[in-house]
């Protein structure tokens, strides 16, 4: 099944933890590239394909201000703007994702984000139909995805992690087709790590 890109979040052995991955048919020569210790972005290898398209860049994974963020999209820097101003992290993607819309593409995208702040899990997708924001209570070994397509509704899988690079390869290994690259974000002490996989 191509279901496009995706994001998940799950909570193994008590500790949170968040993914995404880019699946692609139209643009499947990307990689994602850790910017810094807080960042992580999708790059096309070829810029000229910038051209083609403008959503195939953006920040995929940021920490700040003990909030992670995932998403396939641009608004993962919105949405932490808006937790910087004080925004707790479920407004703070509602009112992004209301703000930034589905994607004006041809198939009109949706845009997909999770977020782990103090503690909680969040899911959000915003389609031509709406927007639906939900914190999901994780229990130990729970995963939820929501993807930009086929699975626009959040659904369960069955994977466990224990690192971010281990979340990011669980991510990219999982049977849905056309796998590109993947990142992943999981709770480490006080804060995150950050990993990502760009295939073998």
């Amino acid at each position: 099944m191509y279901v496009g890109r995706f994001v998940c979040v799950g909570k193994t052995n008590g500790r949170l933890w968040a993914g995404y991955r880019v699946s692609s048919r139209s643009f499947p020569n990307r990689y994602a590239v850790k910017l810094n210790d807080s960042t992580v972005a999708i790059m096309p290898k070829d810029v000229k394909d910038l051209e083609k398209s403008p959503y195939i860049s953006y920040n995929c994974v940021k920490l700040a201000h003990g909030t992670a963020v995932v998403t396939n999209g641009s608004h993962t820097d919105t949405i932490i703007e808006k937790i910087a101003m004080g925004y707790p992290a479920r407004d703070a993607m509602a009112l992004s994702l209301l703000a930034m819309d589905y994607e004006k593409d041809s198939l009109d995208t949706p845009r997909i984000a999770a977020a782990i702040s103090k503690g909680r899990a969040y899911l959000g997708i915003v389609t031509k139909g709406g927007v639906n924001v939900s914190e999901l209570p994780l229990n130990d070994s729970e995963c939820f995805m929501v993807a930009t397509y086929e699975k626009t509704s959040f659904s369960k899988l069955t994977v466990e992690a224990t690192s971010a690079q281990d979340v990011a390869k669980k991510m990219y290994d999982l049977t849905f087709e056309k796998p590109v690259c993947a990142a992943g974000v999981y709770e480490a002490g006080d804060g995150f790590e950050i990993g990502l996989y760009n295939g073998p």
